[in-house]
């Protein structure tokens, strides 16, 4: 089988700022041109065979081959050519004196599609009086049927009948061509072959001296051993990237970069050579599916990365049609006829082609910037491809550049898209950047605006006071005084005026929500009463500062190692404390009781000179509260446990036992 030459995707280089949107303009026009000449192209392969034939009865020269002679011979379209169009003809018809034969009145060998079989007929001249060994190549990978029959002076010396429709092992040289060894007997040597196909016809022909197709070979394999090692290395790369940005573009470019790379390489016949050399039927889908996979790819990359959703409903519509589509193409490719459904995939490639290339220039004629490389990756793709499309139909020379120009293109593109993906990466954080630069400013400004209200607002009072001072002297001074006294009880009223620490009043506020919370969300919530050892003794012996500097420094003890939200310190009165602790596992909990009787046994308190220290019992309840214990219940356990620790002996952690 066979498959038109690919199609792909027109980007445009871009100039210096200045001159933007020339440059955009010039690109569309350019990529008009491009499309333009590859839908003429493929309307010249797509013709029927009979508007590249020439005169009937014609002579056809002779291909020269010598020891000495040139290493490669092209046949180009200097051959006769029969169209077998009932696929009945037999080698005995074609080589009766009244066949049919004509010239082949194009600049290349390429008939389209056509259901029809094809016969070509060319000669090769040995000079000299031994017999050489040569090669005739057909590199087209995807032919149905390729039939060769050499003869000389009235014999035949070789057959070879091969073609994708049979097991690559079945081939007389493995190679991913179409390679037949021939021995050329010195004088003229007829070369017959027929062609058939579900695809395209193309017979570029080539005659090969061993050793320099060895040599030419080897090049060959290596160029595309270095682009299968790029392509897998960029599809790597931003495997590795995605990884760590899980930027659903990376995705989409990698699955792009797959399938094209199992597109060419199905073409070009390497995965038939390497990787599924016994599936026929599977080699025979490969084309028409990753031609699909390749496109349905590429709408996908161009709709996520070019934000088509945000800026046109419609057109975001019509690329998840043309993505559903192509998507459909890929699972129908699979039991549709190889002709159908290359035909199919073949003609959504300029379509697709032309919508995701023109968002691109759309998005970048509209000032966004990094739509710009995104546009540069797919004009060397499209580029390549009118090269590759040039020298298959004859306009410029074939050679190593036109006939890799398509690799050469797409691995531009492979490349250029992965520093377009961090171009636009760079772009989305400089925009950001922008933003927050410009939220900052607005703030400053606001910010100022506000300050100079405030100014404004303060002139105007210190008008005022000055108009009324007289008469508002003593009521605003009672008012102040009155502020101040509110705010004072306001923080005396949350806070113990001592410790600084939260008071009970305080306490009791947080321990209901905090009850109310553990209930809701099945959680431990642990009490810890604790309370200053025989402290009258440290009052009556060292007087009442010293004691309150004691219960300053445990307090300042305990609010050092409780950090979490839910959790609080508050002095419950005299010289207890009281420690809650929301989440804590109970094990937790308890050894943090017993690191703080250990921290206020260890405590020294310097008063006037004095060292004091003191010791302290500890009570620790826990519960998930699940309305069989009540928060009052959950605190009188807490304080039975104190009480029994002080029973105990004091210096001690005791635990309440509860459900």
């Amino acid at each position: 089988m066979s498959c038109p030459a690919n199609s792909s995707f027109l980007g445009l280089d871009w100039l210096p700022a200045a001159c933007r949107k020339l440059a955009q303009s010039c690109g569309l026009a350019v990529w008009g041109l491009v499309v333009a000449l590859l839908g003429a192209a493929s309307v010249g392969a797509a013709e029927p065979g009979a508007s590249a034939l020439g005169s009937a009865q014609p002579s056809f020269p002779a291909f020269e081959v010598a020891a000495n002679g040139p290493g490669r011979i092209d046949t180009g379209p200097r051959m006769g050519v029969l169209v077998d169009a009932s696929h009945s003809l037999t080698i005995d018809d074609v080589m009766a004196p009244g066949a049919a034969w004509k010239t082949i009145d194009r600049r290349s060998p390429n008939f389209g599609f056509t259901p029809d079989a094809y016969w070509f007929r060319f000669q090769i001249f040995n000079p000299g009086s031994g017999v050489l060994t040569r090669t005739v190549e057909m590199p087209i990978s995807f032919m149905d049927h390729v039939h060769l029959f050499h003869y000389a002076n009235g014999q035949k010396l070789e057959e070879y009948d091969t073609g994708d429709e049979k097991p690559f092992s079945a081939r007389p040289v493995v190679h991913q061509n179409f390679l037949m060894p021939v021995l050329l007997v010195p004088g003229v040597n007829h070369i017959y072959v027929r062609l058939a196909n579900a695809g395209t016809i193309e017979a570029p022909f080539r005659i090969w001296e061993p050793a320099a197709f060895q040599v030419a070979n080897q090049l060959e394999k290596l160029a595309q051993g270095m682009v299968i090692g790029i392509l897998l290395v960029m599809v790597v790369y931003n495997l590795f990237v995605y990884f760590g940005t899980r930027d659903k573009n990376y995705l989409y470019y990698i699955s792009f970069a797959l399938s094209y790379l199992l597109f060419q390489y199905s073409l070009t016949g390497y995965t038939y050579a390497y990787l599924w050399p016994e599936s026929v039927w599977w080699n025979s889908v490969a084309v028409p599916l990753f031609i699909c996979t390749t496109e349905m790819t590429v709408a996908l990359f161009c709709n996520s990365f070019l934000r088509v959703r945000e800026y046109s409903g419609w057109v975001h519509n019509a690329l998840r049609g043309l993505i559903f589509g192509t998507g459909a193409m890929a699972v129908l490719s699979m039991v549709l006829p190889y002709n159908i459904a290359v035909r199919i995939g073949a003609g959504l490639a300029i379509p697709t082609a032309a919508f995701c290339l023109g968002l691109g220039y759309w998005r970048w004629w509209r000032g966004d910037g990094f739509a710009r490389l995104f546009c540069v990756a797919w004009t060397s793709a499209l580029l390549g491809v009118m090269g590759l499309a040039a020298g298959k139909f004859g306009v410029v020379p074939s050679n190593f550049w036109t006939e890799n120009a398509g690799q050469l293109g797409i691995l531009g593109l492979v490349v250029l898209l992965s520093f377009t993906l961090v171009d636009r990466i760079n772009h989305d954080r400089s925009g950001r950047l922008k933003a927050q630069a410009l939220a900052l400013e607005h703030e400053r400004s606001a910010r100022a605006s506000q300050e100079a209200l405030i100014l404004a607002k303060e002139e105007a009072n210190r008008k005022l006071e000055q108009r009324v001072q007289e008469r508002t002297t003593d009521l605003n001074s009672t008012l102040e005084q009155l502020q101040q006294a509110n705010a004072q009880l306001q923080r005396l009223s949350m806070t113990d005026g001592l410790t600084q620490i939260s008071n009970r009043a305080s306490f009791d506020i947080a321990y209901a929500a905090e009850f109310k919370r553990a209930t809701r969300k099945k959680n431990h919530l642990t009490l810890m009463l604790l309370d200053v050892d025989h402290f009258k003794r440290v009052n009556d012996t060292w007087g009442h500062p010293a004691g309150d500097a004691c219960l300053q420094a445990l307090a300042r003890l305990l609010q050092a190692s409780v950090h979490r939200a839910g959790d609080m310190v508050a002095r419950y009165g005299g010289e207890e404390f009281v420690v809650m602790l929301g989440e804590s596992e109970p094990a937790d909990a308890i050894a943090l009781a017993e690191s703080f009787r250990a921290a206020v046994e260890a405590m020294v308190v310097a008063v006037d000179g004095m060292s004091l220290r003191m010791t302290a019992s500890f009570g620790v309840a826990y519960v998930v509260p699940d309305g069989s214990v009540s928060a009052q219940e959950l605190l009188a356990a807490a304080d039975k446990a104190l009480y029994q620790a002080k029973q105990s002996g004091r210096n001690q952690v005791c635990v309440a036992d509860l459900p």
